[in-house]
């Protein structure tokens, strides 16, 4: 399992609480190339179940979704890093929605769907996005920051998070890797 540097990294038993302090991702336990261990458990937590209604009305349950590889993405309108990545996971998406890879954009503008749906459509968004009723940040809050962003294996586990903005440079090959599994 590669690794990936960050400062610090808390998964809690019943929810997942984070204090990241960089914009790498993490991935779960070892020792980091600098020879530190990492304080992320061993074994992967699994990612909290949740139901929400996307922005086209469908429904988005993450179990739904086991055996694919979905980015979890917590982001808000009105946050420059989020509105930096968007574009780079629109194109990832479009790439790899093929290899069992899908995004999801959890809003949490409190402004809601007023806000939310005008600045999808003037970006293009590709990928399902919710805003969030509170059951994300119950289940993986709460949040150092935005955006924060959370890859789910397959067998939905919580494998890598980052804190900050993720490039596609950073982001893709992790995706990549977890897709070929």
């Amino acid at each position: 399992m590669k690794y990936f540097t960050i400062d610090k990294a808390l998964l809690g038993v019943g929810a997942l609480f984070l204090t990241i302090s960089c914009t790498t991702l993490q991935s779960g336990g070892g020792t980091g190339p600098d020879g530190t261990k990492s304080n992320v458990p061993e074994h992967f937590i699994t990612a909290p179940d949740f139901r929400m209604t996307t922005m086209d009305g469908s429904a988005f349950r993450l179990s739904d979704h086991e055996g694919e590889v979905v980015v979890l993405n917590i982001w808000a309108t009105w946050c420059m890093p989020c509105r930096k990545e968007i574009p780079d996971f629109i194109e990832i998406q479009d790439e790899m929605r093929d290899d069992g890879v899908i995004f999801l954009g959890v809003s949490i503008d409190e402004d809601g769907w007023h806000v939310v749906r005008p600045f999808a459509e003037e970006y293009n968004i590709n990928y399902p996005l919710v805003v969030d009723d509170g059951k994300i940040n119950r289940g993986y809050g709460p949040f150092p920051g935005i955006p924060t962003t959370f890859v789910i294996n397959k067998e939905r586990e919580i494998e890598y998070v980052a804190s900050g903005a993720v490039s596609s440079k950073t982001l893709k090959p992790i995706l990549q890797e977890l897709a070929d599994r």
